[in-house]
């Protein structure tokens, strides 16, 4: 009766233990308040209102408006096509898939998303999800470099490569040629 005893304990620990834990990032969390990547200006407009400004310029070395709703929301979207590229969040009040938010820990993290890819960009340290449904999508999680907590979150379908970010296509030359490398200065780039 002992051993009986132990065993349904330890089947309702694990039990318990799986039903606290996600495995991986699932395809419904890379959304930002309805809006998916993917997702056209209007349904944009539809879905967040009307933003404060937009900007036309190159982000990832892809040409995109960036239209602000604030200094802590940005949504990009490709100049070709009109279509959202990239969702920026670093709201203390946006709550995201799980209740995760603005100062979440990594255990928390972790235990809403899964294992995750860890990056160094732009001298911040990232933890990088990919959208099982579409490998093109990315989720980056910022965290604050010290204490590792949750600053910031980006949706994004942009090559999120170090080098690619650089990387613009020269419209002057044709496709068969390769891209060459934007430079702020001037300085030769071969």
């Amino acid at each position: 009766m002992r051993y009986i005893t132990k065993i349904l304990g330890i089947v309702l620990l694990l039990l318990l233990v799986l039903s606290t834990v996600s495995f991986a990032a699932k395809p419904t969390d890379f959304t930002f308040n309805g809006l998916s990547l993917g997702d056209s200006v209007d349904e944009m407009k539809e879905k967040l209102g009307e933003p404060d400004f937009d900007t036309e310029m190159y982000h990832r070395g892809v040409p995109v408006i960036r239209y602000t709703y604030s200094a802590d929301q940005k949504i990009y979207v490709s100049a070709k096509d009109k279509k959202v590229v990239e969702m920026f969040c670093k709201s203390k009040h946006y709550v995201g898939p799980y209740g995760v938010t603005y100062g979440a820990t990594r255990a928390g993290i972790t235990k809403a998303f899964g294992n995750a890819e860890h990056k160094q960009m732009d001298g911040g340290v990232y933890y990088l999800y990919t959208n099982p449904a579409n490998k093109q999508q990315k989720m980056l999680l910022e965290l604050e470099p010290e204490k590792y907590y949750l600053l910031s979150w980006t949706y994004t379908s942009l090559d999120v490569d170090e080098d690619a970010v650089l990387v613009i296509k020269d419209n002057a030359n044709d496709d068969s040629k390769p891209a060459k490398k934007f430079n702020y200065g001037g300085l030769p780039t071969e």
